[in-house]
């Protein structure tokens, strides 16, 4: 079994529709900052698969998933930034036909980034993923989020290994954006919360360790 086959939380109701997009901080004068993701960037509670919080799968704490070690690092240099979260698993799921699936993330559009962070590819079906479909829509989304054509861009692969990784940095490549590939971290158990959540899916997701890397390869970018 592949490391991505070992996570089993759905990507179905990982959030509200409401709760798409969301805000760490939404007032500010500084650097405007899009995180886009999926549960590693933030799930909602489910309490039947164990989960009984609100950030990043499965930090043991809001402030050690990666999206608020970023936002505390950024904030650093940069203290009147701004933070915006869109949730893209519903994006994902149905990436074959992504650009039927964007209004939700209006309000991360309007957000009017400097900065964007992409952050998934886990929720793509695996199986016979569609690397053409893939490459168009991912763009689209991107282009979608970045309407005003000044943002930034960062991309990642998966945390765990996907036959989608390619494409993505076939695009990272072809754009000159960044790209940071995170495939390795989910080949070790180290980088998970094994042991931490009787549900499998979850423990397989980044833990404490594995956000800091994450953030710490982000951050090279940065």
């Amino acid at each position: 079994m592949s490391q991505i086959e070992k996570n089993s939380v759905s990507s179905k109701n990982q959030l509200k529709k409401s709760q798409f997009v969301s805000y760490v901080q939404e007032e500010g004068t500084g650097l405007r900052v899009l995180f886009v993701g999926n549960s590693i960037t933030r799930h909602g509670v489910l309490s039947e698969i164990g989960w009984h919080w609100d950030w990043g799968m499965a930090a043991s704490a809001l402030e050690k998933d990666y999206v608020h070690l970023l936002v505390e690092k950024i904030k650093k240099t940069n203290p009147d930034a701004c933070f915006c979260i869109c949730q893209g698993a519903e994006w994902e799921r149905n990436y074959k036909n992504g650009s039927q699936y964007l209004e939700p993330y209006e309000a991360a559009r309007d957000f009017g980034a400097d900065l964007i962070i992409f952050r998934l590819i886990e929720n793509c079906p695996c199986q016979e993923f569609d690397s053409d479909a893939f490459y168009q829509e991912y763009q689209n989304l991107i282009d979608y989020l970045d309407a005003g054509k000044k943002a930034k861009i960062i991309l990642t692969t998966g945390f765990w290994k996907h036959p989608g990784d390619d494409t993505i940095m076939r695009v990272a490549e072809e754009r000159e954006y960044p790209c940071v590939y995170l495939g390795e971290l989910g080949e070790k158990d180290e980088m998970k919360a094994i042991g931490l959540f009787e549900h499998t899916g979850v423990a397989n997701h980044p833990g404490d360790l594995g956000m800091q890397a994450i953030a710490d390869m982000i951050a090279e970018k940065l």
